[in-house]
């Protein structure tokens, strides 16, 4: 494939609106510096994806070391759960849970623990993100075929993210092009017609936000649904049937369900059945013994899970309380932050400078960090600039939530 054919494939825009005409409303960089900016790289590709690796086998020694899942392996009585949820353990892992990407809590329980118990504790907790930003993070840059120059080494590792973090990319990559050609369309992108109620997005004071402080609270704990609805979608499409991120519906108007090409729904089938048939000969070989099972739920599945809830707190604001018009430089935000939270972008692979990624998809991860320094005097939200103030503004009394309700 042409370096040409192959930007037009991975510039995921309305074609409906001429290119003249988006140069002057949020393509606003002259065309060198943008096809400069858009080259792939093979090894920056594998140096973000096998770093982020790594971090996760360290995890997965520290974990080991730390001797939890003996205990966990040999409980068969309530009392046996009770004493491990119990233990003093657990009373440092929770916080460092909950409060990981904060960096709290550490300086004020390492009295209690030596350096090398509390840092294998904090690694445990990171775990459960790191899973999840491998899936949202990783995953995303993989379907828009932007982490590897070479395109095959691009479709496995998507396989392989795809697979081992339960997500269905081929699936995401239907809804996630919808997303960024109709992007806050309250009838064509599937980020908000999937989920959200026609009352809602009928709602002329609609600001992408959650209907009530109780639901974003909820988006944090509930991640038994997500769980559900990533299974809805890896079913229903290797049955070949599309779906918005429901998993059962499609609540798009355009385009119809019909309307989809051949082409696009047997790929979607394709890499779906085979990411299926892989589960079906894991579980039916690893999970003949229930020692097997036992493992597979610690190691695997119930950090995927439990994983949702953190990478919430990243992505929850992307579209908050901006335009609902097609300037994706007025309907996007994008994140600067602390140093800490800079340090988990380097896991988010740079999804923080979301409206620089919207304006021009086809630039790669690494580069979105000089896109940013070229396009932030021109993106129109760009009052909250962190993580915690967007979350804040969410919540606060006369914030996002409450002026989209009053």
């Amino acid at each position: 494939m042409s370096d040409a054919n192959d930007v037009a494939e991975r510039d995921w825009t309305d074609k409906s609106i001429k290119e003249s005409e988006r140069k002057k409303r949020d393509r606003i960089l002259p065309d060198g510096v943008v096809l400069e900016l858009m080259r792939k790289s093979d090894w920056e590709g594998c140096k973000r994806l096998f770093s982020n690796l790594s971090f996760l086998a360290l995890t997965a020694y520290a974990i080991h070391r730390l001797d939890l899942f003996p205990a966990v392996r040999d409980a068969h009585t309530f009392d046996d759960v009770r004493a491990i949820l119990l233990s003093d353990k657990m009373l440092v892992f929770v916080p460092l849970y909950i409060f990981y990407g904060f960096q709290v809590s550490a300086a004020n329980i390492s009295h209690t623990y030596n350096a090398t118990s509390l840092l294998t504790l904090l690694r445990y907790a990171s775990n459960l993100f790191q899973m999840q930003c491998l899936a949202f993070a990783g995953g995303h840059e993989l379907l828009h075929g932007g982490a590897f120059k070479t395109k095959w080494m691009n479709t496995v590792a998507a396989f392989f993210v795809s697979t081992a973090f339960f997500e269905v990319l081929w699936h995401e990559k239907f809804n996630h092009k919808q997303h960024h050609i109709y992007t806050l369309d309250v009838h064509k992108d599937p980020e908000l017609t999937s989920f959200y109620s026609r009352k809602e997005l009928d709602n002329l004071k609609f600001k992408s936000v959650p209907e009530s402080r109780y639901g974003y609270l909820r988006a944090f704990v509930n991640v038994l649904s997500y769980f559900k609805h990533r299974l809805c979608r890896l079913v229903s499409s290797a049955m070949g049937v599309v779906t918005d991120y429901t998993g059962t519906g499609y609540s798009m108007t355009s385009p119809r369900r019909e309307e989809i090409s051949e082409k696009v729904r047997s790929e979607i089938q394709f890499w779906s059945a085979l990411q299926l048939a892989v589960y079906a000969a894991l579980f039916s070989t690893v999970g003949q013994a229930a020692e097997g099972w036992k493992a597979m739920l610690f190691w695997w599945i119930v950090p995927n899970i439990v994983g949702y809830g953190p990478i919430n707190y990243c992505r929850n604001a992307e579209h908050a309380d901006c335009d609902l018009s097609p300037n994706q430089l007025h309907n996007t935000r994008t994140v600067e932050s602390s140093f800490w939270m800079r340090e988990c972008c380097w896991l988010l692979w740079e999804t923080n400078f979301h409206a620089e990624h919207h304006a021009y998809p086809a630039v790669p991860f690494y580069n979105l960090p000089k896109l940013h320094e070229l396009l932030d005097p021109h993106i129109k939200h760009n009052n909250c600039k962190t993580f915690r103030a967007q979350q804040l503004e969410m919540m606060k009394l006369g914030g996002w939530i409450d002026k989209q309700n009053n």
